[in-house]
């Protein structure tokens, strides 16, 4: 038997409701595991710790710095002139450059110690938890 208008929009309108509420929790979820996290990092920079293992969770928890690069979006193509000829790496450049690329490419820089132009490219290490199970 066919549904009337009523009954098809009411099934919309209930699983709508069901959506905002689902929304609603996650985000909450989302904000209680980024403030449990932060406290996590906190905890483990205060006492210096790198990692740790857990036998309770069988886990393993490693403290990591991510480097987040990207380019002034207004000196773009002097930016990219920059990884081309003065890097020689013009290889990386396709019409553009993927983010994890540049961000793999300044990384390498920095570690090894060159220079990077802060005029053409904005960085910074953002703390992150990676949990590993089953060690």
């Amino acid at each position: 038997m066919a549904k009337t208008e009523q009954e098809l929009l009411q099934a919309i309108l209930e699983a709508r409701k069901i959506a905002a509420e689902l929304d609603a929790k996650l985000s909450e979820a989302k904000k209680v595991k980024q403030e449990a996290e932060k406290a996590l990092m906190e905890y483990m920079d205060n006492r210096e710790l790198k990692s740790f293992k857990s036998a309770i969770y069988s886990c393993i928890v490693v403290r990591k710095e991510l480097l987040r690069v990207s380019m002034d979006k207004e000196k773009k193509e002097e930016a990219l002139r920059w990884i081309e000829e003065d890097c020689g790496r013009g290889d990386m450049i396709k019409p553009t450059i993927h983010n994890k690329t540049l961000n793999s490419f300044i990384s390498a820089r920095i570690k090894k110690g060159d220079l990077i132009p802060q005029e053409l490219f904005k960085y910074f290490f953002q703390p992150e938890l990676s949990i590993t199970y089953g060690k």
